[in-house]
């Protein structure tokens, strides 16, 4: 399995650290390393580039891998079923501004600045017939 450790402290007081999967292409920013960071303590997070074909896919390595939670970048729809699945992944807020003066990063010639983590309890999807 391709998937890259970013470990934040060595383990203490004999606790094994949180072990978040990093479901996505895109490395995670020190920015973003260091709020997990403030959020769990210690933690060892795995970042698994590969795609997937589905969310039950990903709630597969999840659940294999034995992680305690994920960041996934993915379709609103493949999230919300992630949900559905009874997994609660974290979004990963970027906000796009202006100047790449500020920004955490620039893609696609957008540039962005992490914001924060949240926890996507629901996520609900609501479609109108077209005629």
């Amino acid at each position: 399995m391709n998937v890259s450790p970013y470990r934040f402290s060595p383990v203490s007081s004999g606790q094994h650290p949180k072990k978040i999967l990093w479901m996505s292409q895109h490395r995670p920013l020190p920015v973003q390393l260091d709020a997990l960071r403030r959020l769990f303590g210690e933690a060892d997070v795995q970042q698994d580039p590969r795609p997937f074909s589905s969310a039950e896919e990903i709630a597969e390595r999840y659940r294999a891998g034995g992680y305690n939670d994920m960041v996934v970048v993915a379709p609103l729809s493949v999230i919300a079923r992630l949900v559905d699945l009874g997994i609660k992944p974290l979004w990963c807020r970027m906000d796009q501004i202006k100047s790449a003066e500020n920004a955490d990063i620039t893609y696609r010639g957008r540039h962005y600045k992490f914001n924060r983590f949240l926890r996507v309890k629901a996520l609900r999807l609501e479609f109108e017939e077209l005629p």
